[in-house]
């Protein structure tokens, strides 16, 4: 933690005044290492910068100063702020949060404030909004902007733009990368400001990444609040801390599983409260939900509330409404609005003792839990026909959710556990927290011929030339040129095939 602020900070008094940035009992400013590392590199001052820190370590607020500085600078000249989010979920929890605490710093009518995800593009009085860009605040999944984006030319015209890019780590997921590379291609070179967060990069990816980005690299390793990792074996408890890297030490065998886990975490009080359970599947959501509802029945749980009926009966709100009164309920993308404002209002006046969720709630939402248990690290491959460890990154996000700064004096825990040696040993690698996988390069000549006919069809490229020099200047062509010199020609060569299949298909002119 640091007290006061930098000089030459850049905060605007809009935020400064706001209440809005957390105080000591004495009143001076108390910020994270990463919010302090920021504004010394001048994130409120219009430099872009990409700030990689722990979960917990505040790096939401980190956008926060850019985008009231931004805002306070130049909204009277048509300044804008887009939040991109990694999640439908994540956008709401967002434009809800702005809509309420910062649209009145800058007095912004409901309609100059914009979500936009793959639901609906709505303002903030619920209403379908005419221009979207116009806002001067936007907030959207990564996909969504990409779709609206697309075409439009705006990016041509964005220097007006401070973007804030939630979870940019995106950039190298195996099935959504792609696109976001896309969207940052485009994007990099022509907005004002770029604010890049992530709490998983490795530092040399994040190094290349902001090299790219033209951005200042803020890379802090130490997490603000302590977090224990905890895993269970058949034979033995293997425990580690996030202030330690020297291995983890060997404890006595403790209960596994994660129905009994929570029978011995429940005993303890509110000490380990609340949990979050997080599953890889629905499927194991809803199984674990219904059956810790016969554990709550055995275990005399009493009903804490007479729960109002949901406007719309589904299956979902049906079981919540059993849920809820004894304090646990589950999480996922499937909620409607009413399940899913039942659901998270108790997360955020912590009524809550239980939460079964899908990793939805793992991708950033900003609700404090003193434990995670994590039901399930693996995932099913189709293309090798088995379960897979999840990516270091992963698991450490839904790690990260436990020991949150609104329990600053309470350490975190994150709890899994692996049944036999040969599991046991694949999970040890999560042990080692510091440790994080560099992500692969997600455009690559194999997938030209889809890329290329999407960038076509969205008017992104025209020529064979401009894709030649949209795909020269992705992320993935520098990180290759990085390794191989030849790589624009192998790129070129590659190119000219793929339009040549798609001319002989009929697909481009």
């Amino acid at each position: 933690m640091k007290f006061g602020l930098p000089e030459g900070h850049g905060l605007p008094p809009e935020l400064l005044a706001s209440g809005l940035l957390h105080r000591d009992e004495f009143g001076e400013y108390q910020l994270t290492d990463v919010q302090y590392a920021a504004l010394e590199a001048g994130v409120a001052s219009g430099t872009s910068i990409l700030a990689v820190a722990p979960t917990s370590s505040g790096k939401t607020d980190v956008g926060l100063f850019a985008a009231a500085s931004w805002l306070h600078r130049g909204l009277a000249d048509g300044a804008r702020v887009a939040f991109l989010t990694s999640h439908r979920a994540l956008a709401r929890q967002k434009f809800e949060e702005l809509r309420r605490r910062f649209a009145p710093l800058f007095t912004l009518a409901p309609t100059e404030i914009v979500l936009a995800t793959g639901d609906d593009v709505i303002d903030g009085n619920g209403d379908a909004a005419v221009d979207a860009f116009a806002a001067p605040v936007l907030i959207a999944t990564y996909e969504k902007y990409l779709n609206m984006l697309a075409g439009s030319g705006l990016h041509l015209g964005a220097a007006n733009t401070c973007l804030i890019a939630d979870e940019i780590q995106l950039i190298g997921d195996v099935t959504r990368g792609q696109n976001v590379e896309i969207l940052m291609t485009l994007l990099r070179q022509s907005v004002g400001q770029i604010v890049g967060l992530s709490a998983v990069l490795e530092r040399h990816y994040a190094t290349q990444l902001s090299e790219w980005l033209g951005a200042e690299l803020v890379f802090e390793t130490e997490r603000e609040i302590e977090l224990f990792y905890e895993l269970r074996t058949s034979e033995a408890t293997y425990e580690t801390s996030t202030r330690s890297q020297d291995g983890p030490e060997r404890l006595e065998k403790r209960v596994s599983g994660t129905l009994e886990i929570l029978k011995e975490l429940l005993r303890e009080g509110a000490t380990y409260e609340p949990i979050a359970v997080f599953c890889m599947t629905k499927k194991q959501v809803f199984d674990l939900a219904e059956a810790w509802a016969v554990e709550a029945g055995r275990l005399g749980a009493t009903r804490t509330e007479d729960l109002p009926l949901f406007r719309e009966p589904t299956t979902s709100s049906e079981e919540l409404g059993r849920y809820l009164p004894h304090r646990f309920a589950y999480h996922t993308a499937d909620l409607n609005e009413d399940e899913r404002v039942a659901v998270e209002t108790r997360l955020d006046s912590s009524t809550l003792r239980v939460v079964f969720a899908t990793t939805t709630l793992a991708a950033g939402l900003n609700y404090s839990f003193r434990t995670v248990i994590i039901h399930s690290w693996r995932r099913w491959d189709s293309r090798t026909r088995s379960y897979v460890p999840i990516q270091r990154s992963e698991f450490h996000n839904m790690a990260g959710r436990a020991g949150r700064l609104s329990h600053v004096d309470t350490p975190g825990r994150v709890i899994y556990f692996a049944a036999d040696g040969q599991e046991a040993r694949a999970a040890g690698r999560y042990l080692s927290w510091w440790e994080l996988d560099e992500f692969a390069p997600r455009i690559d000549p194999v997938s030209f011929s889809p890329l290329a006919l999407q960038l076509f069809a969205a008017n992104v490229v025209d020529t064979d030339d401009s894709l030649c020099a949209f795909l020269q200047n992705t992320f993935s062509a520098e990180r290759e040129l990085e390794r191989n010199p030849s790589q624009p020609q192998i790129w070129r060569q590659a190119v000219t095939q793929s339009l040549s299949e798609l001319r002989n298909w009929g697909f481009v002119a």
